[in-house]
């Protein structure tokens, strides 16, 4: 006792913050012998870029600015405003003009984004207005969104040609949920009827009413991050969170593919400002009110969004719980082991209802021929059973991926980096909240929320386990780590020497917005790098070729065929047209397996995938003559997309806009 009474009385003269740097530093040096046993690029990032978080944090820790952060002149300050808003309404007349984001947008967006920083960081005092650099930030953010929506042919995505055109038009055309049923989004409607709502008050296509409601609402959605922020630190630190989050690749990915999972971001992130509100100021009635709205609108709207929200309540109540120890309190706010009993009763009785109404919910949702949570539990069984294994960090779904590129390793390095800097400085910001004098409620619930999330994100696939479908997390992560990075940077900027901080703030500004529009998750309608990323919308010949072919050669499904094309095109098929379609096998026994091979110009640049030896993906670049071959008959062809058969079995009396040719030709 009289040892761990000496013991607990030295660490609570310690400061926990520089302990954390110094125990930061260790582990990520322990981390590096973990690229041996696994390729997964994030394995040699992340202990990278905490040896940065962990140096630079101890270095502010032995410094002190006193000269201030450096400033533009006056007239730069107050003309860099005019040039970002001119910059946006260049975007727009581009986007339109041009029918999409293109790379001269994707570069103008760029210089936007940069000046956009640059105001946040270096703008004096004296120039620095708030809410016009918030109009700035969401003029932006409005932009980079709804020119890829409004400028696409149909929709961008995969899942959302199921949600959309699917089973919310057939609301719209029956006024009942009655499509629904059996499917897990029975007992979670609450996006298909927000757009079907939309579209039926309005009077306007479902797909206008899709951009109007989820689209419009995403688009603005940042501004939660503002007001949650600003409870931390002042205006400036708070629009530079906002700014991260608006121009992060993994908000625009789900901005622009529109499903639920947007949806139930944009409840999550009033879950997260509320809970942040009522741990560190006003723990009211009404925001509990609210709290209980916004979890049963999540729990009814998407089930991974409603598990995300499940474990940010949960990081709250354990911030709650842990500083109620004096060990974590500085001694004047230090109020006794029995303080603040109401509202832990509160978040305890929060979370008891959202695990119980979730448990509810998902055993009552159909899926796969059982319950949601029984089907879950399930998967997640027969993968650690099966394929769970450390090591299997890959995941990849190319082959080329183990043989990468030089244009395919810039690509890893780019999407690496959306979410590597602004998780260096929230490690930053995490290590500044540990000091006893810092430490808050809500930045521990900040915390303890990314440290959870990247178990999920990073670890389990780490093992083999993808069950909780890790690649939606990021752009939920980017909530908490947006805050803390906000707080990462504004504590930098008052402890670095001049110099020091010019460098790491210019750095950021330069190269966040760069990787943010250039990053595969960002520009899935119309990517950088159009060789070594995949692009996920489709112009008008290949949406209309989707509805003529399905005239023109209906397959039989009952006989289990299919039609044979690339991947993303054949979801197309499979979930808003004609009927099942996979992705071709190209080897010399799958293609002469294949009846029905559809062909798109798109295929040519080896950004779409199809089936080889052992199943493995490939994107191997493929020509119309390699696919089709001479033996098939060119059955239908507009000049973007071309179906041939092994065998003439076509409707020749079907509307399909072309004249019918013979054999296949090899010069083709």
């Amino acid at each position: 006792m009289a040892i761990s009474g000496r013991f607990y009385g030295w660490l609570s003269t310690q400061r926990f913050d520089v302990i954390g740097a110094i125990l930061a530093l260790v582990l990520a040096i322990g981390l590096l012998p973990l690229r041996l046993v696994a390729s997964n690029f994030y394995i040699v990032a992340i202990p990278l870029a905490l040896v940065f978080a962990s140096v630079i944090y101890l270095l502010a820790v032995r410094t002190n600015n006193t000269e201030g952060l450096p400033a533009l002149p006056t007239w730069a300050g107050r003309l860099l405003p005019s040039v970002t808003i001119l910059g946006t309404g260049l975007l727009i007349f581009l986007g339109l003009y041009q029918g999409g984001r293109t790379t001269a947008f994707y570069t103008i967006a760029t210089v936007i984004g940069i000046t956009i920083f640059a105001q946040i960081f270096f703008t004096r005092e004296r120039d620095f207005v708030p809410w016009l650099v918030m109009v700035q930030i969401l003029a932006f953010a409005f932009t980079i969104r709804y020119i890829a929506l409004l400028t696409t042919p149909g929709f961008i995505g995969i899942d959302v040609w199921t949600h959309v055109p699917s089973w919310t038009v057939s609301i719209v055309e029956t006024g009942s949920l009655g499509f629904l049923e059996g499917n897990k989004y029975y007992a979670s409607p609450l996006f298909h009827l927000a757009v079907a709502a939309t579209s039926i008050l309005g009077d306007i296509p479902v797909r206008d009413g899709l951009f109007l409601s989820i689209g419009f609402a995403m688009a603005f959605s940042p501004v939660f991050l503002y007001i949650a922020s600003r409870l931390f630190v002042s205006a400036r630190w708070s629009l530079f969170a906002t700014a991260i989050y608006a121009i992060s690749a993994h908000t625009v990915e789900w901005s622009i593919h529109l499903i639920p999972t947007g949806l139930g971001l944009i409840f999550f992130l009033g879950v997260f400002y509320l809970l942040v509100r009522v741990l560190d100021v006003t723990p009211g009635g009404r925001e509990f009110t609210l709290i209980v709205l916004l979890s049963v609108a999540t729990i009814l709207t998407h089930q991974i969004s409603a598990f995300i929200m499940l474990i940010l309540t949960g990081a709250g109540l354990l911030a709650h719980l842990l500083l109620r120890f004096e060990l974590f309190s500085p001694p004047s706010q230090f109020r006794g082991l029995r303080a603040g009993r109401t509202d832990s009763v509160s978040l305890t009785g929060l979370l008891a209802f959202d695990l119980g109404f979730i448990t509810f919910m998902w055993s009552l949702t159909p899926y796969n021929g059982d319950t949601f949570l029984a089907t879950t539990f399930s998967f997640f069984r027969v993968t650690l059973e099966q394929s769970a294994g450390l090591g299997d960090t890959t995941g990849s779904r190319s082959e080329s991926a183990l043989d990468p590129t030089l244009i395919e390793q810039a690509v890893q390095y780019i999407d690496a980096a959306v979410f590597l800097i602004p998780f260096a400085l929230a490690v930053v910001g995490c290590f500044y909240v540990l000091r006893r004098r810092n430490i808050t409620h809500g930045a521990i619930m900040c915390g303890a929320a990314i440290v959870v999330m990247l178990v999920f994100i990073l670890g389990f696939p780490m093992f083999g386990v993808r069950t909780f479908i890790p690649q939606r997390w990021y752009a939920f992560l980017a909530a908490p780590m947006g805050l803390l990075a906000a707080v990462g940077v504004a504590y930098l900027s008052r402890r670095l020497t001049t110099p020091v901080v010019l460098v790491v703030l210019l750095v950021f500004a330069l190269t966040f917005p760069v990787v943010s529009f250039a990053a595969t998750d960002g520009t899935i309608d119309n990517p950088r790098f159009p060789d070594a990323q995949t692009q996920y919308s489709y112009n008008q010949a290949e949406l209309s070729a989707v509805d003529t072919i399905g005239e023109i050669r209906p397959v039989d499904e009952e006989a289990g065929e299919v039609y044979h094309t690339d991947h993303p095109y054949n979801t197309v098929f499979s979930r808003a047209g004609p009927g099942p379609a996979v992705a071709t096998n190209v080897t010399d026994q799958g293609l002469r397996d294949s009846e029905t091979v559809i062909y798109r110009e798109h295929q040519s640049t080896g950004g779409t995938f199809f089936v080889a030896e052992d199943e493995q993906s490939v994107t191997p670049g493929i020509s119309r003559s390699e696919l089709c071959g001479p033996e098939r008959h060119y059955a239908y062809d507009n000049s973007d997309v071309t179906m041939c058969t092994a065998t003439w079995d076509v409707d020749t009396d079907a509307d399909s806009g072309v004249t019918f040719e013979g054999e296949g030709d090899t010069d083709a």
